[in-house]
C-alpha cells in the first residue's frame, strides 16, 4: 500500500512539475514573440509587408514548438 499511495504522490509530483514546464516554457515563447513584434514588426512590415512578416513569425513558431517537443522526448 505504501509503495502505491508513494507511486501516485511522484506521479502527480511529475505532472505537476512538467504542467509547470509547460507553463513557463508558453509564457517565454508569448513574451519572445511580443518582444519581436514591438521592435521589429511596424518596422518591416512597412518595408516588405505585414505577410511576408506574418509568415515569417508562424515560422519561428513552428520552430520553437518542435524544439520544445524535441527537449521533451530526449529528457
Amino acid at each position: 500500500m505504501n509503495l502505491l499511495l508513494s507511486y501516485i504522490l511522484v506521479k502527480q509530483t511529475f505532472w505537476d512539475q512538467l504542467m509547470d514546464e509547460f507553463k513557463d516554457i508558453g509564457k517565454a515563447i508569448s513574451d519572445f514573440f511580443l518582444m519581436i513584434k514591438e521592435v521589429t514588426y511596424d518596422v518591416i512590415a512597412g518595408k516588405v509587408g505585414s505577410d511576408i512578416v506574418n509568415l515569417f513569425l508562424i515560422a519561428i513558431g513552428v520552430i520553437a514548438i518542435i524544439m520544445v517537443c524535441l527537449a521533451i522526448i530526449n529528457r
